[in-house]
């Protein structure tokens, strides 16, 4: 065998090698809470449209600190499933649809956290931070009602595209393809 074949044949076996990664160790599923879902709604039109609302004092101290966490972080947050708070309901897309199936008049998934009056919390993520100068009496009155709540979607699922460990998934298919393609080409070529 010449080194030729021998390099062909080495890059063929870390080819099969780097196929098995994804199946060997599986992207873990992850707990999204994400704030960046806007409301325009009071207390009223949340309870109406079957949106749970949880004061922010009545959040557990898990619960408050993931919300606080999404609202440092730019509205999205991500941590491994068991280490969510205990009063989200995280869902996967499916059971999500299913949820809605059996009862079209709620949003599964979704929670209206009420914040407390004169909270010193970051703002989430909402288009009211325009010049407040311009707005008259009432719609600053609606202003400060609708501020009171802050829409969370809590899911479970994959992580995003983007995220490390489908990246590094990728990298390893690649570099599967490419260490094929050439260790087929070096191992075949006299």
């Amino acid at each position: 065998m010449d080194r030729r074949t021998a390099v062909g044949t080495a890059l063929l076996a870390l080819a099969i090698i780097l196929f098995t990664v994804p199946t060997l160790f599986p992207v873990q599923a992850v707990l999204t809470h994400d704030t960046t879902a806007v409301t325009f709604d009071g207390r009223d039109k949340l309870e109406e449209d079957g949106v749970t609302i949880i004061p922010y004092e009545n959040l557990s101290d898990r619960g408050q600190e993931l919300y606080v966490r999404t609202l440092e972080n730019g509205g999205t947050y991500r941590t491994s499933p068991g280490q969510g708070a205990p009063e989200f309901d995280y869902m996967t897309g499916a059971e999500r649809s299913q949820a809605r199936r059996e009862n079209p008049d709620t949003r599964p998934g979704y929670v209206a956290i009420e914040r407390p009056e004169n909270a010193t919390l970051p703002t989430a993520d909402e288009p009211f931070n325009q010049d407040r100068r311009a707005r008259d009496e009432g719609a600053e009155s609606h202003h400060k009602t609708v501020m009171r709540y802050d829409m969370m979607e809590v899911s479970k699922g994959p992580p995003p595209l983007g995220s490390t460990p489908q990246l590094l998934r990728l990298a390893a298919s690649l570099l599967a393809v490419l260490s094929a393609g050439i260790g087929g080409y070096l191992a075949s070529s006299q």
